[in-house]
């Protein structure tokens, strides 16, 4: 097990910086998910990381040794794709022991190692078959293979599920997390499914426009982002993000937004005077009264049932929302709804930086 570590990695284009001093460093047997929309600069780490892109300044350290300037091939990574980029006219053997015949291992070395990390993925019986007579499934297994039978010190991983489909996306995603406790290997994961990155990684690691937004466990996170581009990036349906005024009313704070109507616990009381926006996430407003009333009545736009689920798209004379409640079969487009929530667990942001508001 080898730990990972980057110091101020830059990559610029020109005179865009799609990385821009970068640091972040990965412990040893770490699973870790590089996330953000597309542009963020997550991929193009992973490719520094990896040798296939050159780096403009700073550092990456595998293990002890700072390998930003050494050949892809020297730096013992092993890089799983997009696309599965198998050889066609091989077979699934020859496939995961190609890189290993390029090294000169013994060839009955090679076939012992195959034959070990094919029965770990469950493939042992598609050995002999060539790529093109795999599914989807099959083929990114052997992708995983090949880079397993290396024995790398670290692996890399470029949203390798992305051409799944939906049902077999989610399989894999445990047949991965499976993998890694099996391995205890480093593990360096990219993808701009926050989904993917909220039930697979130890840790997340938010990025946008080349900087990493916010580092940590992916329900601290998503408990307490550090900003609105968090706190609007990670969840599913994303946090409701409602611009308005914080006004003091009784020695306490009112937050104001159209007809909406929240008094805010002690907390937010230093953002009183100030344009703020308010962030609460869709399971937290609910049609019954177990918390303080929002004082807002919502039309219902759009409902999705979801089996246990129940999501609402709601419309108002101020913001527009989305609520995610338990199984509701009785609500219907049109309904007119009055939501509450709790007040404690509703998160401000100052609206002019983007930064979370803290006590």
């Amino acid at each position: 097990m080898t730990a990972v570590r980057l110091e101020g990695l830059t990559k610029r284009f020109g005179a865009v910086a799609a990385v821009d001093a970068v640091d972040l460093s990965i412990d040893s047997g770490e699973f870790v998910v590089l996330v953000g929309p597309s542009g963020s600069g997550k991929t193009t780490c992973l490719r520094m990381i990896a040798g296939l892109e050159a780096v403009t300044s700073g550092s990456i350290f595998i293990g002890d040794r700072d390998v930003a300037t050494v050949h892809a091939k020297d730096r013992d990574v092993a890089m799983v794709f997009q696309s599965y980029a198998l050889y066609p006219h091989m077979s699934v053997t020859d496939n995961m022991g190609f890189a290993l015949k390029l090294k000169k291992v013994p060839r009955d070395e090679i076939y012992r190692r195959v034959r070990d990390v094919a029965a770990i993925l469950g493939i042992t019986e598609e050995l002999p078959r060539k790529p093109k007579t795999l599914s989807g499934g099959q083929q990114q297994r052997v992708a995983l293979g090949r880079a397993i039978v290396r024995d790398p010190a670290v692996f890399l991983f470029d949203e390798p599920l992305s051409n799944l489909d939906a049902k077999l996306r989610m399989a894999m995603r445990g047949e991965l997390i499976k993998l890694h406790h099996r391995l205890s290997a480093t593990m360096i994961y990219v993808t701009h499914d926050q989904t993917e990155a909220m039930t697979m990684g130890d840790r997340i690691v938010v990025m946008n426009e080349g900087r990493i937004q916010q580092i940590g466990t992916p329900l601290a996170v998503y408990d307490n982002p550090d900003n609105m581009f968090v706190a609007g990036f990670i969840g599913s349906p994303t946090m409701n993000l409602i611009d308005g005024t914080v006004e003091p009313a009784d020695g306490a704070a009112v937050f104001r937004a159209g007809d909406l109507v929240l008094r805010l616990p002690p907390t937010h009381a230093a953002a009183r005077g100030r344009a703020v926006t308010l962030g609460i996430r869709p399971e937290f407003l609910a049609l019954e009264a177990d918390g303080e009333a929002v004082g807002l009545d919502c039309r219902v736009d759009a409902v999705e049932h979801l089996g246990a689920e129940t999501i609402l798209e709601l419309s108002s004379e101020g913001p527009l929302l989305t609520a995610k409640t338990i199984r509701n079969d009785g609500i219907r487009h049109g309904d007119t709804v009055r939501l509450v929530t709790d007040p404690l667990k509703v998160l401000a942001f100052d609206t002019e930086t983007g930064v979370r508001l803290r006590a």
